[in-house]
């Protein structure tokens, strides 16, 4: 009897140390509980534990919330803690948080995976664990309304620079218009585009802008830089409306705001030479013409076949999986319509090699398409100039080093 006794005592002290064990969560968030403004950085952790020291670089599937973004900041801080008299390692990892929406946002729960090792040594095991769901209560100004878009930032810095500077000018010049802004604790993809409205006689050229993030330690300095180049086509006088930022400034709860000046052009008219045609060709220029028609007719005829065979295979090389996904996404970013874009930019993702690359335009150029969809910023307002734009530049760096290549590369069969 108690032999039986020990044995049950000694069993549940067992399970209860399993169970004490099975408290340890490998994956925790932790976000500070108090009440955020609509276009405020939301700086929250996840802390993943491992009873042995990490290995590698962990991967978050980051959750798509409509008009919210995510961004991981900085780079993990490692530490130990003591559970239950057992030493566990805690990796510490930084995100910030950008919403729209007010009310309360709700992080859904989402995958990490990481790699430890059992204490210091020993071979490494791959885990995959779930980070619980969060909420967060974001509330906005009053006086805002809910289809604005909102800037949150305690420091806002806006500057503008014309080359040339305006003033009267000749018909077809051209100007070349330079805006930055900057703000503290905000990031670059939440800054405002500006405004494409221009007068009729004035033609506007978007350039790609450049959004940039200096963070350290979830310390954001968002940037961005656009760069607009005005043609005047007409002659008379053109003004370009005053540009107006404003921004809400969490700590004296007011909104502030900076317009970039209007700026009016003279421009000159200048007078089209006017040549007269002549009424109608010589017969003799009509007679070598048809000469030459024939000719190409001819040619056409005797070599068909050969013809044939190099407009198939011309077919076969504009109709590749590649160019049709490209044509597609193209077509999509002159819709301005986000989720086909994002579509076919996936199309041709998976038509690339595994080693592909991209430049850094068309990537802040994609960001900034899934900071659309998935972010702060609403479908509507999209633009795909500027992603159509930086595709068009990848694919002609792509085509210029494709060419070098084979030129390095010694013939397959040299004779």
């Amino acid at each position: 009897m108690r032999v039986a006794l020990f044995l049950m005592l000694l069993l549940m002290s067992s399970l209860s140390r399993g169970l004490m064990a099975a408290e340890v969560e490998p994956a925790q968030i932790q976000i500070k509980e108090q009440t955020w403004w609509v276009g405020q950085q939301v700086p929250f952790t996840v802390q993943l534990r491992a009873p042995g020291s990490f290995s590698g670089a962990a991967v978050f599937s980051l959750p798509e919330i409509p008009r919210v973004v995510i961004i991981k900041t900085g780079s993990p801080v490692v530490s130990s803690e003591e559970i239950e008299g057992k030493t566990w390692f805690v990796q510490t990892h930084d995100f910030a948080l950008f919403s729209q929406q007010s009310g309360t946002v709700t992080i859904p729960k989402f995958t990490v995976r990481f790699s430890h090792k059992d204490g210091f040594t020993g071979p490494v095991h791959d885990q995959s664990a779930q980070v619980p769901a969060a909420q967060v209560k974001i509330e906005r100004p009053p006086g805002c309304s809910a289809q604005d878009f909102l800037v949150t930032t305690d420091s806002f810095k806006l500057k503008e620079r014309w080359d040339p500077q305006p003033g009267s000018a000749a018909q077809g010049a051209v100007y070349h218009r330079t805006i930055t802004q900057e703000a503290d604790q905000v990031t670059g993809m939440a800054l405002a585009p500006p405004p494409e409205a221009v007068p009729a006689g004035v033609r506007l050229y978007l350039g790609q802008p450049t959004v940039s993030d200096q963070t350290e330690r979830g310390v954001f300095i968002g940037t961005r830089v656009d760069t607009l180049t005005y043609q005047l086509q007409e002659a008379g006088t053109w003004t370009l409306p005053a540009i107006r930022y404003q921004w809400w400034d969490p700590e004296k709860k007011t909104f502030g705001s900076q317009t970039l000046p209007a700026v009016t052009f003279e421009v000159q008219g200048t007078a089209i030479p006017v040549t007269n045609a002549p009424a109608m060709a010589s017969s003799k220029s009509i007679y070598i013409r048809l000469a030459m028609l024939s000719i190409c007719l001819a040619v056409i005829f005797w070599q068909r076949r050969r013809i044939g065979n190099g407009l198939r295979k011309i077919g076969q090389y504009w109709n590749s999986p590649e160019r049709v996904a490209a044509r597609k996404l193209l077509t999509s970013c002159r819709t301005n319509d986000p989720r086909e874009t994002q579509i076919a930019w996936q199309i041709w993702l998976n038509c690339r090699g595994a080693d592909s690359s991209i430049s850094p335009e068309l990537k802040a150029a994609v960001q900034e398409l899934q900071s659309t969809l998935y972010g702060v910023n609403e479908s509507g307002d999209w633009q795909g100039a500027r992603l159509a734009a930086a595709f068009r530049a990848d694919q002609r760096a792509d085509k210029k080093s494709g060419l070098k290549k084979q030129s390095v590369l010694p013939a397959l069969n040299p004779r």
